[in-house]
């Protein structure tokens, strides 16, 4: 493979997607690339799946409702590519990247997702069938690159990576008045709802904090004490940042059906010079210092206990956030970072 790759980029191109960050990123690396979309044109997050689209979904068997398949197919014997990235694209087939390699015998397939492969809600029996033929699987969850994992499943050349940012959208942003009041707080969560994560934010409430929740399916939480601000909506790029920015303790709480020690937020919340408060956990310790670069915690009591000294605090509390800005930045954390440790890999591959 030369420098500059020719790549044919598969996944969900929806608003505020970390799909259209790293294609955007490629390029920007100086890669030609082409893009198949997953889903129909000016779907998102937020569309709700049709009855049909939900019961594939259930069988493991999910729809091509982009019609995906067919255009790598068209697209693959109509010119050269050296890379066909699947950015977590459950419903493309095995059938669909052997037409891809005949069409372009030194073809690398690659696999990219921040899910957790293992756990049968995200891997669908299209993926898995087409395991074998994928020449690189990358994830950024540590346990699936484990041999009794991915690698036990059929997965050939697993690779384990951090998570990474982008450094257009993830940075520090200025915020006045008026931004601290339509985004701002004590304390802020980004993210989906789930049941443990509610029930934390609703015991920060109930000790009398200033707790705001941005993200998709907080209409589940019933109980919601003063003090406790519920969006309804989730927050993309800019939005994103400025509640980031506007708010003086940002939350990551891992997902616990993904098995999560580390995700999107962990590295994106200090990118954008917030001080993130983390699930404790070996993986996060050996990105951040504990108590320097960000502040870790194991149960719903620390939590409160560790809000409470910071929100007290505020030169502690600006200290943390800038260290851990800096460590992001230090490091090799930007999105170009690493796509360019994994093309380095497949290059490997198709050596």
């Amino acid at each position: 493979m030369s420098d500059a790759l020719h790549i044919l980029f598969v996944g969900q191109l929806a608003p505020g997607s970390r799909t259209n960050q790293r294609i955007r990123a490629l390029r920007e690396l100086g890669h030609t690339v082409a893009v198949v979309s997953t889903h129909p044109p000016g779907s998102s997050y937020e569309n709700r799946p049709s009855i049909m689209e939900r019961l594939h979904y259930r069988l493991r068997l999910p729809l091509d409702t982009g019609n995906a398949n067919r255009a790598i197919r068209n697209e693959a014997a109509a010119r050269p590519y050296d890379i066909l990235w699947l950015d977590r694209a459950v419903s493309i087939r095995g059938s669909t990247l052997l037409a891809a390699k005949h069409s372009n015998p030194n073809l690398c397939v690659v696999w990219y997702a921040e899910d957790d492969m293992m756990n049968p809600h995200h891997l669908s029996r299209w993926t898995e069938l087409a395991l074998p033929f994928f020449d690189l699987w990358v994830t950024t969850k540590s346990m699936n690159a484990r041999p009794e994992e991915m690698p036990a499943k059929g997965a050939r050349n697993v690779m384990f990576v951090d998570n990474s940012y982008d450094p257009a959208i993830h940075r520090p942003v200025p915020v006045d008045a008026d931004d601290r009041a339509a985004y701002g707080s004590d304390i802020s969560f980004v993210g989906t709802y789930e049941a443990e994560r509610a029930q934390s934010l609703v015991r920060l409430a109930e000790r009398g904090f200033d707790v705001r929740i941005w993200g998709n399916g907080w209409k589940k939480l019933r109980h919601r004490p003063a003090g406790l601000r519920v969006e309804q909506r989730p927050v993309y790029d800019d939005d994103y940042a400025k509640v980031v920015c506007a708010s003086r303790l940002n939350l990551c709480f891992l997902r616990k059906e993904n098995r999560d020690l580390q995700t999107c937020r962990s590295i994106e919340i200090p990118a954008m010079g917030g001080l993130m408060m983390h699930e404790r956990n070996p993986e996060i310790a050996r990105l951040f210092k504990e108590g320097e670069e960000a502040v870790f915690f194991s149960n719903d009591a620390e939590l409160a206990d560790e809000c409470a000294a910071l929100l007290k605090d505020g030169a502690r509390e600006r200290r943390i956030a800038e260290a851990g800005h800096r460590a992001v930045l230090a490091g090799a954390f930007r999105h170009h970072d690493r796509l360019t440790q994994i093309l380095a890999r497949a290059r490997e591959a198709s050596a």
